[in-house]
């Protein structure tokens, strides 16, 4: 965890504090709930308890549960145990076999027009024939609709809203129009009316994996596109601390502690074009940290992420479910140990909005384990949940 911002004015009354969950994919978002588990164990305030939520892919679903009320201990022992919040389980990602078998009806107008064009010498050839078979593959390979049923179903069974203006908390969820290439920012005004779970399917929906999700008449596409984290949604809302997660950072692998003990390149392929992408999504985070530095002084911005020679978090594919316990207690122990090493000055940034900080050293380096409810205790908790909102 990184103190990005050193103010010399104070606010300790009234400061508005807003959390950032970064993508990372199915991943990332574990490692933010390993990371939210651990700021509720170390702060004075629920984290429940912030202003502003901004979620982009990944931690879209994780921004969208805590807005509902769904505390980080909750979310850590739902993904540590694998259970899906006491619901039958429901197939996060699905086969697109409806727009594969539309497309793949398409296929003899396209060869016909391929051939044609390259026998009449219209600037093509047998190659260009190929490459026009592109056409016929789907917008994307999976169709991750459901993401908005779990949601939606999860929030009915737990008698919270899908709907914005419900929330007690702001909630701001970011996805890109695929054919303006602008962000939009559901939650915000004009983009009120966007059930929730609907919002966090189209942020999650990564170009060329998931098919883009279509609503009012418009593409979208995974939030991340545009922008790493949007933390500049947060300033404009009025934040004066920023919380950011950030769960995609690049290996640093050199030196003799080099956490690969060969080159990157010696891995492969898969190796090499993820190392790539790190480098892509963490260069646009310190750009965009840099100018809010120059642009916004007066705002406090705490960096959460993985560090360097994290191999937990370079280790495991970004979508891949299984790692889901591991990933989560790597996200709880990073943020305990960089407290402990840095926590006079996490303090003073704290203090300055209002928040105390705990004593690190009191804390495991791993969660402590709650026990398990039985399923009927657990009925019974969600029943006197959907009680409570009915007479609220």
């Amino acid at each position: 965890m990184a103190q990005r911002r050193r103010r010399s004015t104070g606010r300790t009354a009234g400061s508005k504090v807003a959390l950032v969950c970064a993508g990372g994919g199915i991943t990332g978002a574990v490692y933010e709930i390993g990371c939210l588990r651990a700021l509720e164990d170390l702060l004075d305030r629920s984290v429940l308890d912030l202003d502003l939520y901004v979620g982009i892919s990944g931690g879209a679903f994780v921004s969208s549960l805590l807005a509902n009320g769904f505390s980080p201990i909750e979310m850590y022992d739902e993904v540590a145990a694998g259970r899906p919040f006491g619901l039958s389980s429901t197939p996060i990602f699905r086969l697109g076999f409806s727009d594969l078998a539309r497309r793949s009806a398409r296929a003899p107008r396209v060869l016909r027009d391929a051939l044609v064009t390259a026998l009449t010498g219209e600037g093509r050839n047998l190659s260009d024939l190929a490459l026009s078979l592109f056409e016929l593959l789907p917008a994307g390979l999976l169709d991750n609709s459901g993401i908005q049923t779990f949601l939606a179903k999860l929030f009915r069974a737990r008698g919270r809203s899908d709907r914005f203006e419900d929330l007690a908390r702001e909630l701001l969820l970011v996805a890109v129009d695929l054919d303006t290439g602008e962000a939009v920012s559901f939650g915000a005004d004009g983009h009120r009316s966007t059930p929730i779970s609907k919002a966090v399917q189209a942020s999650t929906a990564l170009p060329g994996l998931y098919r883009p999700v279509r609503l009012g008449g418009r593409d979208y596409v995974d939030g991340g596109v545009k922008k790493t984290a949007h933390i500049n949604l947060a300033i404009q809302s009025g934040a004066d601390l920023v919380i950011c997660i950030n769960p995609i950072v690049p290996i640093l692998n050199v030196g003799p502690k080099a956490p690969l003990k060969s080159h990157l390149s010696n891995k492969g392929v898969s190796f090499v074009l993820d190392q790539v992408l790190r480098i892509m999504l963490h260069g646009r985070m310190e750009y965009g940290l840099e100018r809010y530095e120059t642009e916004h002084p007066d705002v406090d911005i705490l960096l959460i992420e993985p560090t360097r020679d994290d191999m937990r978090m370079f280790g495991y594919n970004i979508m891949r479910m299984s790692a889901r316990k591991v990933v989560a207690e790597d996200g709880y122990r990073s943020v305990v140990q960089s407290v402990r090493h840095n926590r006079a000055a996490y303090t003073r940034v704290l203090k300055r909005h209002g928040l105390r900080l705990g004593d690190p050293s009191r804390l495991p380096t791993r969660p402590l384990r709650h026990p398990h409810r039985s399923p009927v205790a657990r009925a019974l908790a969600s029943s006197l949940d959907l009680l409570d909102a009915k007479l609220d």
